[in-house]
């Protein structure tokens, strides 16, 4: 199988947290054992936030990378934990260059055999729930596209568990989903088309300045297009923020 065949089956699986067999416990044991499979990571180790602001361990692939991350926890020091606290990936490339950041983990993890390690976030909408550790046994890490292909896994993960539910999804919730998707595209077009008509802007420049504004303050696109279309925002507020 090749590499893309693998991404793609594996973001498949990881994105089907409505299947019947998927829960979270499954569907981060998959996240684990297809970064080792895409990226070439010896192990990994996932950390997820509790109900009470801690890290606890969620999923292991083996019984040294456990280890690893449940000293991590107990000493309060480590990739994973800075990854967390910090919300952007932590590269260590050479454990023994940087036991002075973390006196106590580092002198352990290269007991167990590990020289190399990056904590990759577990983000949902700007807000980091968890950590994703890949540990090396060989110093230098892994290349660039490893890691960003590593954190696209992590990425459609996250989304997949905090949108988890106990209940099974019924047929009519997936037609209804679709539906409002529909409707959300007409809104926009036709909040587009507004833009479009006042500004005399084609309708592609008229969809970037509507896209534009909402990111500007943080709102969905439809609900802006939805603004628009009950005249409680006009075409001129939104054009008037154009660069």
């Amino acid at each position: 199988m090749s590499r893309e065949q693998q991404l793609a089956q594996a973001l498949v699986g990881l994105a089907d947290s409505f299947a019947d067999d998927i829960d979270p416990v499954v569907l981060v044991d998959r996240l684990a054992q297809r970064c080792v499979e895409i990226t070439g990571a010896d192990a990994v180790g996932i950390m997820v936030v509790s109900a009470r602001g801690d890290l606890r361990t969620l999923a292991v692939t083996d019984d040294q990378a456990g280890f690893l991350e449940l000293f991590q926890l107990q000493t309060d020091q480590g990739p994973c934990l800075d990854c967390y606290r910090e919300g952007h990936r932590v590269d260590v490339r050479d454990m023994a260059a940087d036991a002075g950041r973390w006196p106590q983990v580092v002198p352990f993890a290269l007991e167990i055999g590990f020289r190399a390690a990056h904590a990759l976030p577990l983000r949902v909408h700007g807000q980091t729930v968890g950590a994703v550790n890949l540990l090396l046994r060989e110093p230098g890490g892994l290349a660039p596209v490893d890691l960003d292909l590593a954190q696209a896994l992590a990425d459609v993960s996250a989304v997949a568990l905090v949108n988890w539910s106990p209940e099974p999804l019924r047929s009519a919730d997936v037609a209804g989903s679709v539906q409002a998707a529909l409707a959300g595209r007409a809104a926009v077009s036709m909040a587009t088309g507004m833009i479009a008509e006042v500004s005399g802007l084609p309708l592609a420049e008229a969809h970037g300045v509507l896209r534009a504004y909402s990111a500007g303050r943080r709102r969905r696109l439809v609900d802006t297009a939805h603004a628009l279309i009950r005249r409680t925002l006009t075409p001129d507020d939104v054009l008037a923020t154009r660069s």
